[in-house]
């Protein structure tokens, strides 16, 4: 189930106090307007029952899918140190075998690892697939210090037998939105790749993101 607590609050423009819901866990499952409410920032926006002027209120959650089982433990601020260590996770959770256990920092990465698990994806590979777009096939995008992005999956088209999927980054030089389409055979050969290197083996709470990629990278090949 999803959990809250209510804080006091000052507001930062008629200083009336006030009263905010600070979200503990959320389960979709259970409760999936909080999902929703995620995509909109609804979830992080207290309204002064005041002057009705609304603020941004940043607060860590636990975030579980229970249907396509992932648990992201999320918060807006990265660690000063250990961002890339394991959670000591208790083992009694209760969790079925083959649940993704995530680590992320930052409301748009949070959206984006959603997204990509809510689609049945191994976001290990599409981070290796950004890191190779974005450093190898399109060298510019890091060289810009764009930041590429998963876009989703295209449904077959009538012409075609495959989906595709989707990676997008702003050019801000063109004040343009790129799209980057490829077969998801491209995704199903580094999912391939993925497996069979132990650099990518992830335990469990760990933050995957393109540094922890890069760091794993530059690790020697076995």
């Amino acid at each position: 189930m999803s959990q809250s607590h209510k804080e006091p609050i000052d507001c930062p423009h008629c200083h009336a106090r006030g009263e905010f819901e600070l979200w503990d866990s959320v389960n979709v499952d259970l409760d999936p307007e909080l999902r929703d409410k995620i995509f909109n920032d609804e979830l992080f926006l207290w309204q002064c029952p005041n002057c009705r002027n609304e603020v941004f209120i940043p607060f860590g959650s636990l975030y579980h899918d229970m249907k396509n089982k992932f648990m992201l433990f999320f918060s807006f601020e990265e660690p000063e140190r250990g961002k890339y260590d394991p959670l000591e996770i208790p083992q009694p959770l209760g969790l079925e075998d083959g649940y993704t256990i995530r680590s992320v920092y930052g409301l748009i990465n949070f959206k984006e690892k959603i997204a990509i698990l809510e689609n049945g994806l191994n976001d290990v590979v599409i981070e290796r697939m950004k890191y190779i777009i974005s450093h190898i096939s399109y060298p510019e995008i890091s060289e810009k210090r764009y930041d590429l992005r998963f876009g989703g999956l295209n449904a077959k088209e009538e012409d075609s037998m495959h989906e595709s999927i989707v990676f997008f980054y702003l050019d801000e030089e063109k004040e343009e939105k790129m799209i980057l389409t490829l077969p998801m055979d491209n995704y199903y050969e580094h999912k391939l790749a993925v497996k069979l290197d132990p650099r990518f083996n992830v335990e469990r709470g760990v933050c995957v993101d393109q540094e922890w990629i890069a760091n794993q990278m530059k690790k020697s090949a076995p």
